[in-house]
């Protein structure tokens, strides 16, 4: 089975709902996909090995306070790699976010703080994620935008490389590349 299928066959429901249900449409935000995007994306990706960290929760911060008790909602009993999904409000720009976070979503923030965010986050093993336009052409990991009723993925292969994660192949067949250098080492 490839990878396209089984992310159709994951989102499917979520998609029928979208589009099959009207009434069930209203219920369903373009913060829910991007969190179940969120879910499905880190199940595709290699962080790099830390003794006992599988007895230690999965660690999903946000820094907006406006989407925490959804998140908290939809991750409640969830397991990424084995392991428990914690959700944390990251606010503070001083925090020591490879400590705090395993995936960092940011969500309806201004430009000015998600660059602030993305600079705090480089280089370490943080998987970062937003929704703010051109977030993986300014240093974010993954970007998300809605086009339409679909949600385009990006994905800056500078910056996951430089993190020391491992982005599966079947993720980045899905998604456009920004910053892949490995083109012009081919």
């Amino acid at each position: 089975m490839s990878f396209r299928s089984t992310i159709l066959r994951a989102l499917l429901p979520i998609l029928a709902c979208c589009l099959c249900a009207p009434a069930v449409a209203e219920t369903i935000s373009d913060e829910d996909v991007k969190l179940a995007l969120i879910y499905k994306i880190s199940r595709f990706v290699t962080w790099p090995t830390v003794p006992d960290q599988s007895r230690e929760p999965f660690k999903l911060c946000l820094a907006e306070r406006t989407i925490f008790d959804l998140a908290q909602d939809r991750f409640a009993g969830r397991r990424i790699r084995d392991r428990d999904i914690d959700v944390h409000l990251l606010t503070d720009s001083s925090s020591d976010i490879a400590e705090t976070c395993d995936v960092f979503y940011m969500a309806r923030l201004k430009k000015e703080r998600v660059l602030q965010f993305i600079e705090l986050a480089g280089g370490k093993p943080v998987l970062t994620v937003s929704d703010a336009p051109e977030f993986a052409r300014a240093g974010g990991m993954i970007g998300l935008s809605m086009q339409g009723k679909k949600i385009a993925i990006r994905i800056n292969v500078a910056a996951y490389e430089s993190s020391g994660l491992i982005v599966s192949s079947q993720l980045l067949e899905l998604a456009e590349l920004v910053n892949d250098n490995r083109k012009a080492k081919r």
